[in-house]
């Protein structure tokens, strides 16, 4: 019998971002692909560390990034872990305060790249 696979928690994805401080970034597992995805303000704030790859989520309407294993590695790094639950969640800490003011320009260079 195979075990139960964990689904993201759409929710707390939205309220977490929602309720982003500018210096936080917060990575969910995504058990069948086997990769790290950050939203909204946290897939902004990887990119600052590493270039995963960015798309946009339809379903929760945010940028997500996408993060391979030497993607987490590099953001563990180079910032403060501040929790982690094994192939679930990470949440790390910016050295500094970076805010939202380039976001938006970085979306919209994020979803040209990726538009077909």
């Amino acid at each position: 019998m195979q075990a139960k696979k964990k689904i993201m928690d759409l929710e707390r994805i939205k309220q977490l971002e929602t309720a982003n401080d500018g210096q936080t970034i917060h990575l969910f597992y995504n058990e069948t692909f086997g990769l790290y995805a950050a939203f909204g303000l946290s897939a902004y704030y990887t990119t600052m560390v590493v270039t995963p790859y960015v798309t946009f989520s339809d379903v929760l309407q945010m940028p997500v990034a996408l993060l391979r294993k030497g993607h987490v590695n590099a953001l563990r790094q180079s910032m403060t872990k501040l929790e982690h639950t094994p192939k679930s969640y990470y949440q790390f800490r910016l050295r500094q305060k970076v805010g939202n003011s380039g976001y938006e320009n970085w979306l919209t260079r994020s979803l040209e790249k990726t538009e077909l």
